[in-house]
């Protein structure tokens, strides 16, 4: 048997391999010819046994391969799943809390803004109360019916005030809590 027969046996026995680890066998199965040169064809075909015994040697090579990747592989998988048991008694408290914030921080500008309201409610109908009670109070005293009726504009005024700056303050409140929202979430997705 010559260098070439040698090789094309081999080759047939090497084609149910991918590609890639077919040609890189093939070329170094051709190299270690080439280095042997031509007067040591023998001797290197002596060394590697038969075209089969060779295909069978490369072939327990590359399950010895796989089956350490696979290994690897699966004791990745352990040690991740190992270091999410031990991080959940510390990640699923602090997801909750960082959710139970962002819920508070909610119902505290919605409260807020239910103040804000409340007042420009309370303004407006105790002002104009307050005016009116003036008026009725004019006949019996004119500093006193004054002062009420002086009063009941003012609250009226601020009631009126607080009406006009409700959409700055319903923007305001809106954006600090989109504002809020980003920069939790943004820091639970970092975490991740």
């Amino acid at each position: 048997m010559n260098r070439e027969t040698y090789l094309m046996e081999l080759q047939r026995y090497l084609k149910k391999l991918p590609h890639e680890d077919y040609v890189d066998a093939m070329d170094y199965f051709t190299e270690y010819f080439d280095e042997a040169g031509i007067e040591n064809e023998q001797a290197v075909i002596v060394e590697l046994g038969t075209p089969k015994q060779a295909a069978r040697d490369i072939l327990g090579q590359l399950l010895e391969k796989q089956r350490d990747t696979s290994t690897i592989g699966m004791q990745r998988t352990f040690w991740l799943a190992t270091l999410a048991l031990l991080v959940a008694p510390i990640g699923i408290p602090l997801a909750l809390t960082a959710f139970l914030l962002l819920v508070t921080v909610g119902l505290l500008f919605f409260t807020l803004i239910l103040v804000i309201c409340s007042l420009m409610v309370a303004g407006v109908l105790a002002g104009g109360k307050l005016v009116l009670r003036g008026i009725i109070a004019l006949p019996f005293s004119i500093p006193g019916g004054l002062s009420l009726i002086g009063l009941g504009l003012l609250l009226l005024g601020l009631g009126f005030l607080l009406t006009s700056f409700m959409p700055v303050i319903f923007r305001f409140v809106k954006k600090v809590v989109l504002k809020l929202t980003s920069l939790l979430t943004r820091r639970k997705k970092e975490a991740i």
